[in-house]
């Protein structure tokens, strides 16, 4: 973890530029996150930059003010916060905020992230503004919907007869479920939806919140001192799973000798083309692909399903695997395109035919396709709708394999292919710019794509599709920025992630893997025939004890600072911060 540590009684909490994490009562995490954002009226979110702060702390408890400006565009917002842990277990946070411009906003104020490890499932008090009460439970299945709403306070209990409390003051609050843009959280946050919005802030315009975290312990409870204890590691080998296919996008044209080579290197399955049925094809990928032999993936996207168009274009694809029905400006497959599927059948017959989003998940789970007819169904992924600091990016590992499990709930028996999988977010679903098409492309990169900490991401995303049941996974563009190789000069920039898929290529089975903190270490274990291969990476800055499984002994490791494989010289019992290491246990 980064920031700094500090206690409240008998809680304990990192503080980190102006919010506070995992706030926790002993080993179980109370609150993942206190924030606050502004969002701007196309929800993009507005950074903050923190210009005065001043911490005090004591053995128990601490007392923080800062001063924080957001500026971008038209819009300038000043705040003034003020953060108190006492010894009483208790944590209040103030929000003082002034408009210095004009501006339109969709939400400004304070969020809560709830974490779904110990919540999910469990009973949860709510008491609304007018004071009635409702008894209810945070979600199993990824909820569409706001399962609370019209909150001023929230109770709740947890292990240990430990029972939480939050009260807000300033707003009211209501709660949805971020799973639905793998966030591994439930978000309590204020405006409600149902208000009309962006809503127009005038200069001179205060807004004012607060918020108050109590927690009560019995008297005799004893808090456990984790951090001196090393993390156990399970390795379940009894009932290996295979590992989804995997694919890549394909954007534009390159030198088919060029695509073999890489789809090769990398073990791809197959390459996804997105085919814009009511443009000129003129510059699609499309007709370099029919002699390449490579399987492929067509996402095709019009408002006027045609059928003979959609033929003609696939002329040149070669061998066509799937076909993901998608629409212009609706954000899951349209009805015309579903009365297309018996025609579609005649016209590409052997061709799986798939209906569900290019965008989020959650869209698949608002607005619900038929998919009777369809083969299966697909939604895309990216770990940035709502944070992009790298402990958020984190985060959102475990919750892509809540969207599987909640997709194969809405539609059992349908195979569920995740394409594509993103750094960032390729175009904004819930822009409301009227000027803009739905799908306007956001033209983001990041950096991380070709960095370590990208290439460890992308591992344990594998993970959590993996164990979830994902059958195909669609991963990144096979050229460019946001790809697995990049142009550099005259030769070609490979980056971590594809370094790192190439030596795991010939793994087609993988076992569940558990450490007892998977935000501070994690584990993925694979095996290929003769042997099983165990990786733990260490998130965390600081050095991790662990209790290694039997068998397993240390082979390499990678490092953050330095991407190269070198040959263990690890202790099978620690990791350093930021590293990759290698376990291998010979076959009985």
């Amino acid at each position: 973890m980064t920031g700094k540590k500090l206690n409240a009684g008998k809680l304990t909490l990192w503080y980190e530029e102006g919010f506070l994490r995992y706030i926790h009562c002993g080993n179980q995490e109370v609150i993942r996150m206190i924030n606050h954002a502004l969002r701007d009226h196309n929800w993009g979110t507005v950074p903050m930059r923190i210009e005065e702060e001043n911490i005090r702390e004591e053995e128990d408890a601490f007392h923080i003010n800062y001063k924080a400006l957001f500026s971008q565009g038209d819009i300038s917002f000043a705040l003034d916060c003020e953060i108190m842990g006492r010894s009483d277990n208790s944590i209040s946070f103030s929000y003082k905020g002034q408009a210095l411009s004009d501006f339109r906003r969709n939400r400004i104020g304070f969020t809560v992230l709830h974490p779904v490890t110990p919540c999910v499932g469990n009973p949860i008090s709510i008491v609304h503004t007018d004071q009635s009460q409702t008894q209810s439970h945070f979600p199993v299945q990824i909820s569409p919907h706001q399962p609370f709403m019209d909150i001023k306070e929230m109770h709740w209990g947890l292990d240990g007869e430990i029972e939480a409390s939050l009260i807000f003051e300033g707003e009211v609050f209501e709660t949805e479920d971020q799973r639905n843009w793998t966030d591994a959280s439930y978000k309590t946050y204020c405006t409600p939806l149902g208000i009309p919005f962006p809503v127009q802030l005038h200069k001179g315009e205060k807004v004012e919140q607060d918020i108050l975290i109590q927690v009560k312990v019995p008297e005799n409870y004893t808090v456990q001192e984790e951090a001196d204890k090393p993390l156990e590691v399970k390795v379940q080998q009894s009932s290996p799973l295979t590992v989804p296919a995997l694919g890549a996008m394909l954007t534009h044209p390159m030198e088919p000798e060029i695509i073999r080579e890489l789809v090769k290197e990398l073990g791809l399955d197959f390459l996804r083309i997105n085919v814009e049925l009511d443009e000129p094809k003129d510059h699609s990928p499309l007709s370099i692909m029919k002699n390449l032999g490579i399987p492929l993936e067509l996402a095709v996207f019009s408002d006027k399903p045609d059928v003979k168009k959609l033929k003609e274009w696939a002329e040149d694809a070669g061998v066509i695997k799937r076909i993901l029905l998608f629409g212009n400006t609706v954000k899951v497959t349209p009805l015309g395109w579903l009365k297309k599927v018996p025609e579609l059948r005649q016209a590409f017959p052997g061709v799986q035919l798939f209906g569900g989003t290019d965008a989020f998940f959650t869209e698949l789970n608002r607005d619900r396709v038929n998919a009777v007819h369809l083969d299966g169904v697909g939604y895309s992924i990216n770990p940035q709708v709502h944070a992009f600091d790298d402990q958020s990016l984190i985060e959102t590992l475990p919750a892509q394999g809540y969207t599987v499990n909640s997709a194969q709930a809405l539609y059992p028996n349908k195979p569920i292919v995740v394409s594509p999988v993103s750094f960032h977010m390729r175009w904004n679903p819930n822009a409301t710019d009227p000027d803009k098409p739905l799908r306007e492309p956001t033209q983001l990169t990041d950096e991380r794509q070709y960095t370590p900490l990208g290439a460890f991401w992308w591992l344990f995303s594998l993970k959590y599709l993996h164990l979830a049941g994902a059958e195909e996974v669609c991963y990144f563009e096979l050229m460019g920025d946001n790809g697995w190789v990049r142009q550099v000069g005259e030769g070609l920039e490979k980056s971590p992630i594809y370094s790192l898929r190439s030596r795991l290529a010939s793994f087609d089975r993988g076992f569940p893997c558990t450490t007892d903190q998977p935000l501070i270490m994690d584990g993925v274990a694979f095996e290929n025939g003769q042997e099983t291969s165990l990786f733990l990476v260490n998130w965390s800055k600081e050095e991790i004890d662990f209790n290694l499984p039997e068998g397993f002994m240390p082979i390499e490791y990678l490092s953050e600072q330095k991407f190269e494989w070198r040959q263990s010289d690890l202790p099978s019992s620690s990791l350093p911060k930021r590293t990759l290491a290698h376990f291998k246990k010979p076959k009985t």
